[in-house]
């Protein structure tokens, strides 16, 4: 078996743990669609050639200029006569500490014109260290919310924890910015992938999938494991039991979504040679379609040109010290993302 077949094999069999269990079938198999898991997505995932991967943190925000990220894969995909799947593999094992994408609150812009702030976590030092994915679930909606905002809310609480929740809230925004369009996107945590090896290279050998296995289990071997403890922060442990390995590690696993392009900006192309490192370690057990991820870069581009702030919601997150995000933009914009493309390299595009 091909090894990214493997792989939306094991995705299919555990999505619906993604999802409440109370949650009724229907609303289930719509937070699935949301997400990309239904077998329309992962069928288009299964046939496509290549595969297009982002790294967003859980988080209801995503501030600029991250907002360029999926913004810009939607740009690569129209361009391919085939366009790649684009897989979003959520960093679940974040927590309320990370302030680059604030996971403890989520701003909007209500109804009333005024950006507002609906807490979810507290950010005290005995708590901060807390993982979002150790928290239950969305289950509030916010005041004042406008019509995709309410939509997003109430799909979040569908999710089985709240990193789930947040996964569902950014694939309503995304598809409103029109980022995002039909079965072209799928949303997954990360721990998915860290399961799927540890699975992997605790099965017992067979003649078809020797490869794969000798792979996840040299990748173990190798690999720093932490997973959540009963107070919701992560502690170290063994790879074999672990939710979450290393940084290196954890880029290690993209190998099994197929041949893919991760992108990232100069940060992450200013490591990565040790991502190729760790993957050198294990290249001599790898499945013969197997390929090493690799690093596109994504244009620096100036989004607050194209779909920035007005006034006075400048002037309000000036007061509040937060960035411009995605779903503020959205609610602002409109579907920006589908009607101006800033990457073109003929100039931006406005529909």
């Amino acid at each position: 078996m091909r090894t990214k077949t493997a792989f939306i094999d094991y995705v299919r069999r555990k999505r619906r743990d993604l999802v409440r269990a109370d949650t009724p079938a229907q609303a289930a198999g719509e937070a699935l669609a949301l997400l990309g898991l239904d077998d329309a997505a992962l069928a288009r995932w299964a046939a496509s050639e290549s595969v297009l991967v982002s790294l967003p943190h859980a988080s209801p925000n995503v501030f600029d200029p991250r907002t360029r990220v999926c913004w810009y894969a939607g740009h690569v995909q129209r361009q391919e006569a085939n366009p790649a799947h684009h897989v979003r593999v959520v960093l679940t094992h974040v927590n309320f500490s990370d302030l680059g994408w604030r996971p403890y609150a989520w701003w909007y812009l209500g109804e009333d014109g005024q950006v507002r702030c609906h807490r979810q976590f507290s950010r005290n030092k005995k708590r901060k260290h807390v993982t979002v994915a150790s928290r239950p679930p969305m289950d509030a909606v916010p005041e004042e919310a406008g019509p995709t905002d309410l939509d997003a809310s109430l799909a979040a609480r569908w999710g089985a924890d709240l990193a789930v929740s947040y996964m569902l809230l950014g694939s309503v925004i995304e598809r409103a910015a029109g980022m995002v369009s039909g079965q072209t996107v799928t949303y997954l945590p990360l721990s998915l992938l860290v399961s799927f090896v540890r699975e992997q290279a605790a099965s017992p050998s067979s003649a078809t999938d020797e490869p794969l296995l000798t792979w996840c289990r040299l990748l173990t071997d190798r690999a720093q494991g932490r997973r959540a403890g009963p107070d919701g922060v992560l502690r170290e442990c063994p790879a074999r039991q672990a939710t979450v390995f290393d940084n290196y590690s954890n880029l290690a696993t993209l190998a099994v979504l197929g041949d893919c392009r991760v992108l990232g900006g100069a940060k992450m192309a200013g490591y990565w040679p040790h991502v190729e490192h760790r993957l050198g370690t294990l290249r001599r057990a790898a499945a013969e379609d197997m390929r090493d991820p690799r690093v596109t870069v994504v244009p620096d581009v100036d989004l607050l040109r194209f779909a920035g702030p007005s006034p006075a919601v400048a002037a309000q997150l000036e007061r509040q010290g937060v960035p411009y995000s995605q779903g503020l933009a959205v609610a602002e914009h409109g579907d920006f993302a589908q009607r101006i493309d800033p990457f073109d390299p003929a100039g931006p595009v406005a529909g």
